[in-house]
């Protein structure tokens, strides 16, 4: 079975790395025959500090369906094009917007430099800030800020790319129509009911409604309906999603021989 894991809120949490013994926990998942990979809004850039060295190689689906590296490299992306990005940054400077683009591995921003959310970009210090006109393709629009964000919000939503509103942060992120985490899995080859995932919010809402299993972490309701389960973030969380690992391995390990 493959095993599918969305990252900030679901295994790792307040922007720190994913514990130890969750990591452990999941390479015991592979050891048992099962797949395991990662979803995430983040680029895969910015997945990998909050993993470890172990999971390098693994699958990683970036900017929310973006980008997807395997084995290391970049297997497959979708950008937006070019003339609409365009349209998008002109909205964007005509809300006075703060903002940030990914490109497959570099990224250009107009924030402060001390704004908090550069501070889970590129730790690694393995891609470069670039101006704008020097990215090669965009694949990915993070909207941090604006003078008016409702009326950015509405303007961008009438445009062909997918919207992402990120609850805990209070950002959207824009990437190209049709372009989620799911669409990521089938273009990898995963298909419909041959995964469990784990999820937290809006952006996993694709993969729930296709999970033969899904668990959910908090209590995002719009993703309610379709979980399985639910797990409540509280002290215990980490031994909660460690408890129901271990139950999930073996249940489908049996299920499935």
């Amino acid at each position: 079975m493959h095993f599918i894991f969305d990252l900030d809120g679901t295994i790792c949490f307040k922007g720190q790395p994913i514990s130890t013994r969750i990591l452990d926990c999941l390479l015991d998942l592979e050891q048992a025959g099962h797949t395991v990979g990662f979803a995430s809004a983040r680029p895969c850039r910015d997945m990998l500090p909050v993993l470890d060295e172990r999971f390098r190689n693994h699958l990683l689906i970036g900017a929310n369906g973006a980008m997807t590296h395997h084995r290391g490299s970049l297997q497959s992306h979708v950008p937006i094009p070019n003339q609409l990005a365009q349209e998008i940054i002109n909205i964007l400077e005509e809300h006075r917007a703060i903002y940030l683009i990914d490109d497959k591995w570099d990224y250009a921003h107009n924030c402060d430099t001390v704004h908090p959310f550069l501070q889970n970009i590129d730790q690694k210090r393995s891609a470069s800030r670039v101006d704008f006109d020097q990215l090669d393709q965009i694949l990915k629009i993070v909207i941090l800020s604006s003078d008016c964000f409702d009326d950015l919000s509405a303007r961008v939503k009438e445009l062909d790319v997918t919207v992402h509103y990120h609850s805990a942060e209070g950002i959207l992120d824009l990437t190209y129509k049709g372009v989620n985490k799911m669409a990521a899995l089938h273009r990898f080859g995963i298909s419909k009911e041959s995964f469990i995932c784990f999820g937290n919010d809006m952006n996993d809402l694709p993969m729930f409604k296709e999970a033969q299993h899904s668990v959910l972490i908090g209590g995002y309701e719009p993703l309610l309906p379709w979980a399985k389960e639910q797990i409540v973030v509280d002290n215990q969380v980490e031994v909660s999603i460690i408890s129901k690992l271990r139950e999930l391995k073996v249940a489908y390990k049996l299920a499935h021989t």
